[in-house]
């Protein structure tokens, strides 16, 4: 929670801060993306009215395994963000809406847990890697190569039948 008090003391003024935030694993398509640090949110917030402005900059390492040899790959995750934030009275009954989001406050708190979590997922890549030129895995669990063994029909493998097919088609 971001305390806020400074901002009811000079409103429309910029507030310096920096906060911490724990960020919980994503599961991304079945991959699980860990943030073994806290998030760094640094910037400004100020209260005009009944809207907290906050802009600054959230910086977090991320964890998982590289799409194509399956080593351990951490990413830096840097966005920058400017969000508003309604002042929520406690005592008015608020519709939910599960197509909007709001972002809100009351009191002299701000919880940045949901914001944190949503810049930091968004701005994940869509695959890790290792290195750019990560050639992947280049061994099978025998210690073959596996293209080694390319021309072989092995039913038990998952394309056998496909490449059988192939195979077919070309004599043909």
């Amino acid at each position: 929670m971001l305390d806020i008090s400074a901002a009811f003391r000079s409103p429309g003024e910029a507030i310096p801060f920096v906060h911490m935030e724990r960020l919980p694993d994503a599961d991304i398509l079945g991959e699980v993306v860990t943030f073994p640090e806290s998030a760094v949110i640094k910037g400004t917030f100020s209260l005009m009215d009944d809207t907290l402005d906050i802009k600054g900059k959230l910086t977090v390492p991320a964890q998982a395994v590289c799409a194509r040899c399956l080593s351990p790959v951490t990413h830096p995750v840097s966005v920058k963000f400017h969000e508003s934030f309604l002042r929520l009275d406690p005592r008015d009954e608020v519709e939910d809406d599960p197509w909007e989001e709001k972002l809100v406050f009351s009191g002299h708190r701000v919880d940045l847990s949901g914001l944190a979590n949503s810049l930091a997922v968004l701005e994940l890549p869509i695959r890790f890697l290792c290195k750019q030129d990560c050639a992947g895995i280049t061994t099978g669990p025998t210690g073959e190569d596996p293209d080694s063994n390319e021309d072989t029909s092995d039913d038990s493998h998952p394309f056998g039948a496909l490449r059988q097919l192939y195979t077919k088609l070309q004599e043909e």
